[in-house]
């Protein structure tokens, strides 16, 4: 059957068409549907309006691709409500600015790949140096520069954040105040103990000499410039003596008040005041006074009209420990008698 001229050219360009498409199919490009980036976030260094502020960029993207990742902080809002259309509007800093991910690796965050840094372009930031990132990771970067952006006035933004196709909108709210101010005091202190529970006896004294037990003072203070341990005498006209009142007698020094302090005699008779260090935990320096510094078998002589300082310190502490004992020595002919006795008070403060 002959098939008509007109229906034969037909044929022909219907399959001349068929045999293009498939080739002309091959040089579309192949376009890749927009995404949604999630698990975003910008966290500003300040939230308080009109302030500079850094911030931090966390996201998951949302493609394998490499492309760089651009902030618009002015976003879907329009008009005055846009971050740098407020009234006074926030700023973005314009040229360079720089990032890290150092901290973002320490806290657990995967770092931005091949960031090197930013530029900012009237509301946007975009980094640059960003190599290939992977579908499905979240990643971190700062954004250092102390005014990287300049907060508006108080209220809620909405910035867009892309990165090639993908992107997302978050909310941004800028305050009055995002910060509070703390106070505290610490008040002074200074604790003093004494252990003076039981009488320091001396027994039976000797023309060698002999030495009390001895007490404690614990001192702990937040006194920044230290502490002041005083000493007084109860028995004698003006030096301490041990006085017996059934002998009518007074065992005094024969050493001068204010003098540094003496080696204990032998068959004289002598009375005094020891003091050492137990334990130094000042912050500063923990000093013996000279007339009172009981190293060896030395001894001061005691004051019975004023308090003399027998140790101090320039620092606090948590608990500086004096030692202080007496000592005395009698000679052949002192009077016997079992009442010899003396009192001796000890005060300190803190200097504050």
């Amino acid at each position: 059957m002959l098939i008509p001229t007109k229906t034969k050219k037909i044929l022909l360009l219907t399959s001349a068409f068929l045999l293009i498409v498939p080739s002309l199919l091959i040089l579309v490009p192949n376009r890749s549907n927009a995404a949604s980036l999630t698990n975003t976030y910008i966290r500003l260094s300040r939230m308080k309006a009109a302030t500079n502020s850094t911030f931090r960029l966390v996201f998951k993207a949302a493609s394998s691709q490499t492309a760089q990742v651009a902030v618009d902080f002015n976003g879907t809002d329009v008009g005055v409500a846009q971050w740098t259309n407020a009234t006074p509007g926030g700023l973005v800093t314009t040229g360079a600015i720089t990032t890290s991910t150092a901290q973002c690796a320490a806290e657990g965050f995967t770092a931005l790949p091949g960031v090197t840094g930013a530029t900012g372009s009237g509301s946007t930031v975009t980094t640059t140096g960003v190599t290939a990132t992977t579908s499905g990771t979240t990643y971190c970067v700062d954004f250092t520069t102390a005014a990287a952006v300049k907060t508006p006035i108080a209220g809620e933004y909405h910035p867009t954040i892309t990165q090639g196709t993908d992107s997302t909108n978050v909310a941004l709210r800028i305050i009055a105040e995002d910060s509070i101010v703390v106070t505290a005091t610490v008040p002074p202190s200074f604790t003093f103990v004494f252990n003076n529970t039981t009488t320091d006896g001396f027994g039976n004294l000797v023309t060698a000499g002999s030495s009390t037990t001895g007490k404690t003072i614990t001192l702990t203070t937040n006194a920044n410039t230290g502490w002041v341990v005083w000493a007084k005498s109860a028995q004698g006209a003006t030096k301490g003596s041990l006085h017996s009142t059934a002998a009518s007698k007074f065992i005094t020094s024969s050493s001068a008040l204010g003098s540094a302090s003496h080696a204990l005699g032998s068959s004289v008779e002598d009375y005094g005041l020891a003091t050492t260090i137990n334990t130094n935990a000042n912050t500063g320096t923990l000093t013996l006074d000279p007339a009172y510094d009981g190293t060896s078998t030395k001894l001061g002589v005691l004051d019975t009209q004023n308090f003399r300082p027998i140790a101090s310190a320039t620092g606090t502490t948590t608990g500086d420990v004096l030692n202080v004992l007496e000592r005395a020595s009698i000679t052949g002919a002192t009077p016997a008698a079992n009442d010899y006795t003396d009192t001796i008070t000890f005060v300190g403060a803190g200097s504050f």
